[in-house]
């Protein structure tokens, strides 16, 4: 029997949630012998510094090798490869949207899905690349795939339409690495104070200087501190500058960049913190709920759809200073934390985990691609007829 062929398609693979994600569900698709997966990548993807190297064997990797900016080079290249296999899927993410513009226009066999990682307007806040997805959207061409309650309003919102699909997002069960007892010696043992991790790139959507702000006021009023653990790394270098002077010379705030290991950070954690102005639906969310380390979070995106206060971790009330340090005192000081931490771990394994998203994700190219070949055999019918 002939393979089912299957191609995600990504700018690159830097340390995000959504380049998490895509490596992730292609593992997973990759597991079905009956499926042929592809992950494609538009740039080159330096193996220390990206996820390249977390990519199963089984899985078939293709990158383009571009560098920054846009490449017609890169752009052809792809076309042309596109054309020469034909994939029956092809999934595109982030920015891998507008280099298939050509192969969307020549292809009439392929399935075409985006997902949207993020609040529609700032995945796409450009007004002509907006009119250029809205276009393939509208004609039905290419599928949107929204990642939560919140993605699947803000999407109708922005495009004035209503033909999403909805399938959340997922991750696989974490294991610590060999780092976790060196890192449990240096920030747990003989250390008197709650550790907070914090996971997210340096960019102004992370709102990492209303966390460090809440927790240099934990400090100075509680008799107990907070030691801020920041992974991520620096996209806007104003914007780490401007954190780097809010910090100043504080001991219980330190930035150590991307990580590999953040499963032996989230597992030492006393609890792990997003203050983000607007979200999708976070990897980093997901894999703290996977381990149980109890989330306090600003109440955005889709992230109110993941957490019930109380129950699988916190939510503040706004995303003001004194709102964040209120609900951080509340998880902290909270009478039963492990009940917290478990239900965190129950629930990721019933609503999270990546093999569920691979599970929906399959569902919906199996069905789209049985309406597909129905339509083709109706089509050839009615031809036949004339």
């Amino acid at each position: 029997m002939e393979k089912i062929k299957i191609m995600h398609l990504i700018g690159d693979l830097t340390k995000g949630g959504a380049e998490r994600f895509v490596v992730d569900l292609c593992n997973e698709l990759a597991k079905d012998d009956q499926y042929e997966v592809y992950l494609v990548s538009i740039c080159w993807n330096d193996p220390q510094e990206t996820f390249v190297k977390d990519i199963h064997k089984n899985v078939r990797y293709v990158s383009f090798n571009k560098g920054r900016g846009f490449s017609l080079k890169a752009f052809l290249g792809l076309t042309k490869w596109l054309n020469r296999e034909e994939p029956d899927v092809l999934h595109s993410h982030l920015n891998g949207f507008e280099y298939l513009a050509l192969y969307l226009l020549a292809s009439k066999h392929t399935l075409f899905f985006h997902t949207i990682h993020n609040i529609a307007v700032a995945e796409c806040p450009n007004f002509i690349l907006k009119t250029f997805r809205k276009f393939w959207y509208k004609i039905n061409k290419v599928k949107p795939v929204t990642i939560s309650f919140d993605g699947k309003k803000t999407y109708r919102d922005y495009y004035q339409l209503d033909n999403d699909i909805l399938i959340e997002n997922g991750r696989q069960d974490l294991v610590t690495t060999d780092e976790y007892p060196l890192l449990n010696e240096k920030y747990k043992e003989g250390e008197d104070a709650f550790i907070l991790i914090h996971v997210g790139r340096i960019v102004s959507e992370k709102n990492q200087d209303l966390l460090i702000r809440a927790v240099k006021k934990f400090n100075v009023t509680e008799d107990k501190k907070c030691k801020l653990i920041i992974i991520g790394e620096v996209k806007e270098k104003h914007l780490y500058q401007h954190l780097l002077k809010l910090v100043g010379n504080d001991p219980y705030i330190e930035f150590i960049g991307g990580k590999h290991n953040v499963v032996d950070y989230l597992s030492i954690a006393d609890a792990f913190c997003l203050s983000s102005i607007f979200e999708g639906m976070p990897i980093s969310l997901i894999e703290a709920l996977s381990v149980g380390c109890i989330p306090v979070c600003t109440p955005v995106g889709g992230i109110g759809q993941m957490i019930r206060h109380g129950k699988t971790g916190f939510l503040s009330k706004d995303v003001s200073v004194e709102s964040y340090y209120d609900v951080l005192k509340e998880a902290l000081y909270h009478p039963d934390k492990k009940m917290i931490k478990l239900n965190g771990r129950l629930f990721f394994k019933l609503n999270y985990h990546i093999q569920a998203s691979a599970n929906a994700h399959l569902k919906t190219y199996s069905t789209m691609l049985i309406s597909d070949k129905s339509n083709m055999v109706k089509g050839y019918q009615m031809i036949t007829k004339i």
